[in-house]
C-alpha cells in the first residue's frame, strides 16, 4: 500500500504509454531535489511501494543533514577542479616537491 508523500519529497511515476497502465510491466522513476538543490530522476523500481519507500529514505536522509555539511556540499558541487586544487594542494604535504606540484599543477589547467 502507497504511503502519502510529503510536500517537496518528490515524485513518482511510470513514463510508458500503456493502454492498461495500473498493469504496467515497466519500472517506475523517481524526480526529487538532491542535497545541492538539483532535480534528479532514478529508475528501475519494479513497484510504486518501492519508489515510495526510497523517496522517504531519500528526504529523512536530507532532512538528518545539518545545514552546515549540506552548504559545504553545496559550495564543493559549484567548484571547478581548478578551485577545488587550489585548496587541496596545500594540505598535501607529501607531494609538494617542486616537479610534482608543477606538473598536477599543468595537469589541473588542462
Amino acid at each position: 500500500m502507497a504511503r502519502r508523500l510529503a510536500r517537496g519529497m518528490g515524485s513518482f511515476f511510470e513514463p510508458c504509454d500503456c493502454s492498461r497502465p495500473s498493469r504496467c510491466p515497466h519500472a517506475c522513476t523517481i524526480r526529487f531535489r538532491d542535497a545541492r538543490g538539483k532535480q534528479r530522476e532514478e529508475t528501475g523500481y519494479r513497484t510504486q511501494e518501492a519508489a515510495v519507500e526510497r523517496l522517504t529514505e531519500l528526504y529523512a536522509d536530507r532532512k538528518k543533514t545539518s545545514p552546515s555539511v549540506a552548504e559545504a556540499r553545496r559550495e564543493l558541487g559549484q567548484q571547478t577542479i581548478e578551485e577545488y586544487a587550489r585548496t587541496w594542494l596545500p594540505r598535501q604535504r607529501k607531494i609538494t616537491e617542486y616537479s610534482t606540484e608543477k606538473a598536477l599543477a599543468s595537469h589541473f589547467r588542462a
